[in-house]
């Protein structure tokens, strides 16, 4: 119990040692991996959805890239993404071009 309480400790105050950068890092690499989860969860074979280009976008949404497959088990090549939250993640082929890339503007770049 003591070892489990020094442990805790010393972690704690690890924690409190990180640079800004590291912190940056972290919160983006959680970030990234919220919009992942929320992409997959619009996609036919979410453990097969391939991921590149992500960044966090202005506001923190995450954007980027992501290759899923269709119904018939082929991929459908790369298609730009934006996660704000589970129920407003997009996908370019949700919406229209236009639309899309209004969006894009706005919480992307």
């Amino acid at each position: 119990m003591r070892l489990l309480i020094t442990m805790a400790l010393m972690l704690a105050l690890a924690a409190c040692g990180k640079s800004a950068e590291q912190k940056q890092r972290e919160e983006t690499a959680v970030l990234t991996s919220q919009g992942e989860k929320y992409v997959r969860e619009k996609v036919l074979e979410p453990s097969q959805a391939q991921f590149r280009n992500q960044f966090i976008g202005k506001g923190g949404a995450p954007c980027g890239e992501v290759n899923a497959k269709d119904a018939f088990g082929a991929y459908i090549g790369f298609q730009r993404y934006i996660s704000v939250a589970r129920d407003l993640t997009l996908l370019a082929q949700d919406v229209s071009p236009a639309e899309f890339d209004v969006q894009w503007q706005q919480l992307c770049r």
